[in-house]
């Protein structure tokens, strides 16, 4: 109901390579020469239907929309404010040590408290559960850092970015499959993007940068 942006991106049967950018008209694997597209029923020619697809749903527009909303634009610039909680007391990743060795390599990122910082937390799932047939499906789920602890960690600012089909275990191949995520993340890193921020009433250039990414979510 948002009207947030769905890409469906064919994969290769056998999570190879995935039919995108520059390879999206090949209709088999250039690794593994598998075949894209199942054969058409009582036919040897092949129907338009894949063997695999993985959904993405682009990051950036969702990241627009946080400065968007009155709800949540001016809690973006949480995590630059003084927490009111005692030196050397970690209650946020802007408190670590990470975040704030970031900062010394990456100043001029670090002076403009819109930019983002991000986390990537992955795992997979049964669908099926236990009991039903042997399906891995991998959701990849982007977090936005700049919140509160009250907001950051909650459900409406998890984004589900991709989801990895199944039904055999991603695990040695998941990074073909973060491809679309990878460019785009380089993309708010490198360039940005024009965003407007709702509580201070203009436009800015919002940057993003990945900082974590949690396995065996």
């Amino acid at each position: 109901g948002l009207g947030l942006p769905v890409e469906l991106i064919d994969c290769c049967m056998y999570g190879c390579m995935l039919y995108w950018r520059g390879d999206k008209d090949l209709d088999q694997c250039k690794f593994c020469e598998a075949p894209r597209f199942k054969k058409s029923r009582n036919s040897s020619k092949c129907s338009r239907v894949p063997f695999s697809r993985m959904h993405y749903l682009p990051l950036t527009p969702r990241l627009k929309r946080l400065y968007a909303s009155q709800a949540t634009s001016a809690d973006m610039r949480w995590h630059a404010q003084d927490h009111g909680h005692d030196i050397g007391v970690m209650c946020h990743p802007s408190d670590s040590d990470a975040w704030k060795q970031f900062d010394v390599i990456n100043p001029s990122f670090a002076a403009k408290s819109r930019n983002i910082r991000l986390g990537l937390c992955t795992d997979g799932f049964q669908p099926h559960g236990t009991l039903g047939a042997q399906h891995s499906t991998w959701p990849i789920i982007i977090t936005p850092y700049n919140l509160p602890p009250s907001m950051c960690m909650k459900e409406p600012y998890m984004f589900l970015t991709a989801i990895v089909p199944g039904p055999k275990n991603p695990k040695q191949r998941l990074d073909v499959f973060l491809q679309p995520v990878i460019a785009e993340l380089k993309d708010l890193w490198e360039e940005g993007i024009v965003t407007f921020d709702v509580s201070l009433k203009q436009n800015f250039q919002m940057r993003a940068a990945l900082m974590w990414t949690i396995s065996d979510f």
